[in-house]
């Protein structure tokens, strides 16, 4: 028997998704983790319900509600994921292709597309990676969903609301993905009423620092949300993750706190950046970095050796420049970090001359 006889014929053909690397011992700076961690409410919540994972999940309407609440929108407006990859997932098996986003993006767009067997088109974002407004436009009026990530990963870039409000004319499934929402303050959640077509991702991964647990929920309108229940496998949530989940959003301020702490810090990794390499504005807990004439894997395996993991991409496809991506740690990690570029800063100049 060959296994071929049964495959689906595009899954040979799949390359699949590349994580950051956790190097124990090591500061990891490669994942757009929340390194302040979780709030303590969280921590006891977990500890006190860890007895109880015997039972089925059953909290799934109680999150729904807590999180309803913190987005300002009605329980009949949110589904809950496994993460938002389990979200992208759902609305591609709901929807037809094909799907269309853009290049560098979340590259899981483009994977569950493609092990869907749903056709799946990108648009390469301009050279200093702002989004063709008017090109994507003429392409999306060609797709069924369109999906754009704001602020963007691996960028770390935004698309303004204005942009977002054209793309939405097109009259497409349009699926906003709003990961890095708490570390920019800009959301499009409150256009779902005057927009039937929008669909916003959100997730507990990043600034609530959850991303362990797999926790994500999306936003749309009733009848959108009732075809993603209908759709999605029952106790997607695990107990420990409703558990967690109710315990973050009952401790806002925890997690203001240290998407606050974050947010300051991210400029002075951008400036130290800078100084060594071509660093590009971002609104995330992140900056992306073009490090050429180095590639990726060897800043990748510089940083290494000096006790960081950085995210490595090297190339992207119709872009020059060799790129890395670092997450914005905790204060004290961003220090040592910038220690590390200005003793790289200082080699150089000491070369040159």
């Amino acid at each position: 028997m060959s296994v071929g006889e049964f495959l689906k014929p595009w899954i040979p053909h799949l390359t699949p998704y590349k994580a950051g690397v956790t190097l124990p011992g090591l500061v990891k700076l490669a994942s757009n983790e929340n390194n302040w961690g979780p709030s303590p409410k969280v921590v006891e919540a977990l500890k006190g319900a860890a007895v109880d994972v015997y039972r089925y999940p059953y909290k799934d309407e109680e999150v729904r509600s807590a999180v309803a609440k913190y987005a300002g929108v009605s329980v009949d407006n949110v589904v809950l994921g496994n993460g938002s990859d389990e979200l992208i997932d759902l609305i591609l098996k709901a929807f037809r292709g094909p799907a269309l986003s853009f290049n560098p993006s979340f590259s899981e767009y483009r994977i569950i597309s493609q092990t869907l067997g749903t056709e799946f088109w990108e648009v390469d974002l301009l050279p200093d990676f702002s989004l063709p407004v008017e090109n994507f436009g003429k392409i999306g009026g060609k797709a069924n969903i369109i999906f754009v990530a704001t602020p963007n990963n691996p960028t770390g870039g935004v698309v303004s609301q204005k942009d977002l409000v054209s793309i939405l004319k097109l009259g497409k499934i349009t699926v906003v993905d709003e990961a890095y929402f708490e570390f920019c303050g800009e959301t499009i959640v409150p256009l779902i009423k005057k927009h039937p077509n929008l669909i916003v991702l959100r997730t507990l991964s990043k600034a609530f620092g959850l991303a362990g647990l797999r926790i994500g929920y999306a936003v749309s309108n009733p009848e959108i949300i009732a075809c993603l229940m209908a759709a999605k496998p029952p106790f997607n949530i695990n107990y420990l993750a409703a558990e967690a989940a109710l315990a973050a959003l009952a401790d806002i301020p925890y997690m203001k706190k240290t998407t606050g702490a974050i947010i300051r810090d991210r400029p002075r990794l951008m400036r130290g950046l800078s100084e060594c390499f071509t660093a590009y504005p971002s609104e995330a807990n992140f900056v992306f970095a073009d490090v050429s004439p180095l590639t990726a894997e060897e800043a990748y395996r510089f940083f290494v050796g000096k006790g960081f993991v950085v995210r490595s991409f090297g190339r992207f496809p119709n872009f020059g420049g060799e790129y890395i991506r670092v997450t914005v740690g905790t204060t004290d990690e961003t220090s040592g970090f910038l220690k590390v570029l200005d003793g790289l800063r200082r080699s150089r100049k000491q070369r040159q001359h």
